[in-house]
């Protein structure tokens, strides 16, 4: 659910459900929330919560006299988030869409926390003088900047770092990096063996194509990953690529609308790849599908067999975003 986050704003998350426990809570609350950002985003903070009453102990002892605090609840224990909670990130998730940011960060949380406007957190918030208005014109004037910066060899400047995978046939580390262009992020991949210093790029995609969510396997030295083309003010999928870290080969797996799918769908389209079997044969993935009547898209966890190209539909998902 949270792939889409910055490492900050999973912190947030994970603050908030410690901060849930602390207070006994056996739900996420928004107040939960709110304190998850204050203890991770100390950046923002200082931009738009600067009024001396935001510390974190001064707000904890208003939600204190707020709440009824319960016995602690030991960490090993789900706490699972409220429909606010919910509300919230979406709300988040809404907000980098707007801004056509790639990721949610800390600040996206804090203007989903005003968006839902009768929470506790909102209401806070409110009281100490904080509006959706002045958190805008935060974001809008600096976008999200939480993905750590590289300094390897071989890695150009102005790339951040986003994911990293190792791959043992081949003994190498495949990262993904991101770089930011406007209100546009692209990835690109770089390789390289783990005796070696420096990174190499993985193939030469255009400069409106991104390469992402990558997947490995424990048996063959490759490394799988999906292609958006970003065009018309939004991402298609450009096809599925597999690239062979020994022989450095960069093959097309999956063109766009070459799937073999089943019915009663016409069309289908990878949105992102979930992880590849040990022999490096079975591809799992979320695919969108477009009945034969068209109208609303569907959205699946999938397998996809890379021999024949046929699809098989695992599970109907409701929201994307997992």
């Amino acid at each position: 659910m949270f792939e889409r986050y910055t490492e900050k704003a999973r912190r947030v998350i994970f603050f908030a459900r410690y901060e849930a426990s602390e207070f006994g809570s056996p739900y996420i609350e928004s107040e939960h929330l709110l304190l998850g950002f204050l203890r991770e985003g100390k950046a923002l903070s200082a931009r738009v919560l600067s009024a001396p009453s935001f510390a974190v102990d001064n707000i904890r002892k208003e939600i204190e006299n707020h709440t009824t605090v319960g016995k602690k609840i030991p960490t090993s224990v789900d706490l699972p988030l409220t429909k606010e909670c919910q509300n919230i990130l979406r709300h988040a998730s809404g907000e980098a869409d707007r801004l056509g940011h790639k990721h949610i960060g800390t600040e996206h949380i804090l203007a989903g926390i005003l968006l839902e406007q009768d929470c506790y957190a909102a209401r806070l918030l409110n009281e100490h003088g904080v509006s959706l208005e002045t958190v805008h014109s935060g974001i809008e004037e600096e976008p999200t900047k939480e993905l750590a910066q590289a300094k390897s060899p071989g890695i150009p400047a102005g790339y951040q770092w986003k994911t990293l995978l190792y791959n043992p046939p081949s003994e190498s580390i495949v990262v993904e990096m991101a770089r930011t262009e406007g209100h546009l992020t692209l990835s690109r991949l770089f390789t390289r063996h783990i005796a070696a210093e420096v990174y190499e790029r993985v193939g030469d995609p255009p400069n409106d194509v991104s390469y992402e969510s990558l997947v490995t396997c424990e048996e063959q030295p490759i490394v799988i990953f999906n292609s958006t083309k970003w065009e018309g003010g939004g991402g298609n999928n450009d096809g599925v690529y597999l690239f062979n870290l020994l022989t450095r080969e960069l093959t097309l797996c999956i063109g766009r609308d070459t799937l073999n799918i089943p019915e009663p769908y016409h069309r289908s389209w990878v949105l992102s790849l979930v992880s590849l079997s040990d022999d490096g044969q079975l591809l799992y993935l979320k695919a969108g599908m477009l009945p034969d009547t068209g109208g609303v898209v569907d959205y699946y966890l999938a397998s996809l067999t890379l021999a024949n190209k046929k699809l098989q539909l695992l599970s109907r998902l409701k929201d994307i975003r997992f």
